[in-house]
């Protein structure tokens, strides 16, 4: 998977993630919470030329930014 923090920043404490086409919500969910040790509120996806994207929120009490770090994204 490849990381992206949201433009937005932690505000809307989302992570982006090209991940691939076949992998559906409940895939993606566990793996990030399995990877980064955190809990995830939702996932949403779409579909564009460079692949599908997954937009990750995550659970109140969790940082994008701090999970962010553990990939060495900042």
């Amino acid at each position: 998977m490849e990381n992206r923090l949201n433009e937005l920043g932690n505000s809307i404490n989302r992570l982006e993630f090209i991940v691939v086409r076949t992998a559906n919500k409940g895939v993606i969910k566990e793996a990030v919470e399995k990877l980064f040790d955190v809990k995830v509120e939702c996932v949403n996806t779409r579909i564009t030329k460079a692949g599908k994207h997954a937009s990750v929120k995550l659970a109140e009490g969790y940082d994008a930014e701090e999970t962010s770090l553990k990939l060495g994204a900042f």
